[in-house]
């Protein structure tokens, strides 16, 4: 007598498997959050770790004053454990607000607080990455859905009733561009610049501080601390 795969002790029937199989791709497609790193200059003529233990301003250009003071807080703490001395000018004034500084805009400041270089990171939007994958319900051994598109859609599942929902957060809207750059404050020359690029959330807070990581790690590989 033949024993069907469906009740066999100890094995998965088929539609059920598939459907677990399923899920965990989509998931696991789902998973990945880390920030992107784009192209990266550094300067060929730098010596290894020539801004550790320095003193160094910090500058933010953001939208909205929160973002601002976000940024060089979280871009602060990253460079403390860097090994140096993060320096922050809340009267500092940029001309075009939300926009990167004109060149040697922050020079006088970062000299007369004896900064050996200024940290300037630049935020904005990014669009780049859609702010949700499509959103569908998994029925577990089977798939269901009506409508397609973003956020919708209604579940059709068989098996164990049980359904997960896939796609993105609610309220997420972009991504988050951060380009950083580190110019000496003596002669005005950039020693090394580079942008981060986060997914989409609705962690403004949390982006910002990925951001600040990916920016000051690159750094660090790149033999500046």
């Amino acid at each position: 007598m033949s024993i069907n795969a469906s009740t066999r002790p100890g094995l998965v029937p088929p539609r059920l498997a598939f459907g677990i199989v399923s899920i965990g791709l989509l998931l696991g497609g789902c998973a990945s959050t880390a920030p992107q790193l784009g192209a990266q200059y550094v300067d060929p003529q730098l010596p290894k770790q020539a801004l550790r233990g320095a003193a160094i301003l910090v500058v933010c250009e953001a939208t909205e004053p929160a973002l601002k003071l976000i940024c060089e807080r979280q871009v602060s703490a990253q460079l403390v454990l860097l090994g140096a001395r993060p320096l922050t000018d809340a009267t500092l004034v940029n001309p075009v607000p939300g926009r990167e500084a004109p060149a040697g805009q922050y020079l006088p400041a970062a000299q007369a607080a004896g900064a050996r270089a200024v940290f300037s990171t630049t935020l904005a939007p990014d669009f780049s990455i859609p702010s949700a994958a499509p959103s569908f319900s998994i029925g577990i051994g089977g798939f269901g859905g009506s409508g397609g598109g973003y956020r919708g859609g209604s579940s059709v599942g068989g098996g164990v009733g049980v359904t997960l929902p896939v796609g993105g957060a609610p309220g997420a809207t972009s991504g988050l561009a951060a380009t950083g750059s580190i110019v000496d404050a003596g002669s005005g020359r950039v020693m090394w610049a580079t942008k981060a690029l986060t997914p989409p959330s609705a962690d403004v807070n949390g982006q910002i501080a990925e951001a600040a990581r990916a920016l000051t790690a690159a750094a660090q590989q790149a033999g500046l601390f």
